[in-house]
């Protein structure tokens, strides 16, 4: 094999792949990338068991100039992090990569030169990567994929025993594509409008996956195939596969309740400076430190904070509205103050609404887009009193 090629084209596949590269593995085989060298193109594979990643270029982009200057055929595995590390530090606009023998790679430009062990491409492990031929698949922009990832990732769980929840459901039904998260302490939903209004399936994938697809551009389209095992997801020159996560996923629609009686509309700015304040003396080292919602006819809406060894903070929202039911002089619920910020951030909207239905039931942060669901899970205030 013998590829000369432009480097920062060379760097931005190399890039996009080694997120599918894992921090270890077992399978000593993962921690390479596949390099698929033809005449006319290069296709560069990276995998860590459950996502796959394809990427590849041809030897001359859209403009008609050159990408791939020379090329000879070949297959091989490279070491992933010493290529992407070798690469992104060379100093020249063009790379050459060259077998020199059947186990070392020599890499250089017009000042610098690696020889890197290599293993035969034969050898890789197969992964799926194959387009289904009798599936027109379901398209998407992918500018809707970002909206909808950006929106709702943030409430995929870190830790804890459910795998189910490590995952985005996505689904489509009634002309509109979903993405749903949850960790059990909260949830997010959102959705947008698709032309297919007969489409109809849902399946749930690791965050990983759909945080590489969103990845790629911004503009153009996305084809998404599927079956019971995994999910496909192809555009832009990109192909990635990833095993789907079993298990049925929480409705949402079930844990909303039927009325919010009490509500708190206020500007993203305003809470948002308000919070960064009042959580200083909350910290999550003292459990008994706890944050809370006042809502007041005689204070008006407040934000407070108390610690048993730190002291307490109170913070006034003086432009935001309240709605209290007749009869009530004042509502306070506790709850997770980065959590709460979280949802507000990813509503992207300039003034945002709190709504509430009980001090011990989960409470909604909303805009005016009815599909644009964060929910928030309260914190039972038993010590805090004022």
């Amino acid at each position: 094999m013998k590829l000369t090629i432009k480097r920062q084209e060379f760097l931005r596949l190399l890039t996009f792949v080694s997120q599918a590269i894992p921090a270890k593995s077992a399978e000593s085989q993962f921690m390479n990338f596949l390099l698929d060298c033809k005449e006319d193109s290069l296709s560069i594979i990276a995998s860590d068991g459950t996502i796959s990643a394809k990427i590849a270029t041809k030897a001359k982009d859209e403009k008609g100039n050159d990408v791939i200057i020379n090329a000879e055929p070949g297959l091989i595995q490279t070491p992933a992090k010493y290529l992407l590390d070798i690469v992104s530090k060379m100093g020249g606009d063009v790379v050459t990569l060259n077998m020199v023998d059947t186990n070392y790679l020599n890499i250089s430009d017009d000042s610098t030169n690696f020889n890197l062990i290599t293993k035969a491409g034969e050898e890789y492990p197969n992964v799926d990567l194959n387009v289904p031929e009798d599936n027109q698949g379901f398209k998407v922009s992918l500018g809707d994929l970002k909206k909808l990832f950006d929106t709702t990732s943030y409430a995929v769980a870190t830790k804890g025993p459910k795998d189910l929840y490590y995952g985005i459901n996505v689904s489509v039904r009634s002309g509109k594509l979903y993405f749903m998260t949850t960790d059990s302490y909260r949830m997010a939903r959102m959705a947008v409008n698709e032309k297919d209004n007969d489409a109809a399936f849902s399946f749930t994938c690791p965050v990983k996956a759909l945080s590489m697809v969103t990845n790629i551009v911004t503009n153009g389209e996305c084809v998404i195939y599927f079956d019971e095992q995994r999910a496909l997801f192809v555009a832009d020159g990109v192909t990635l596969s990833t095993r789907l996560i079993r298990g049925d996923f929480p409705s949402i629609d079930r844990i909303i309740p039927s009325s919010f009686p009490y509500s708190v509309s206020v500007e993203k700015d305003e809470f948002l400076a308000a919070a960064d304040r009042v959580r200083i003396i909350s910290s999550a080292e003292d459990k008994n430190s706890q944050v809370k919602f006042t809502i007041s006819r005689d204070t008006g809406v407040t934000i407070s904070a108390r610690s048993t060894n730190y002291g307490n903070s109170q913070e006034i929202l003086r432009r935001a509205s309240y709605v209290l039911p007749d009869g009530e002089d004042i509502f306070e619920i506790g709850f997770n103050v980065d959590f709460a910020v979280a949802a507000v951030r990813a509503l992207a909207s300039e003034k945002v609404t709190f709504v509430f239905a009980a001090p011990t039931r989960m409470f909604m942060v909303k805009n005016d887009d009815p599909e644009n669901i964060q929910i928030v899970t309260p914190i039972r205030m038993n010590t805090f009193n004022d």
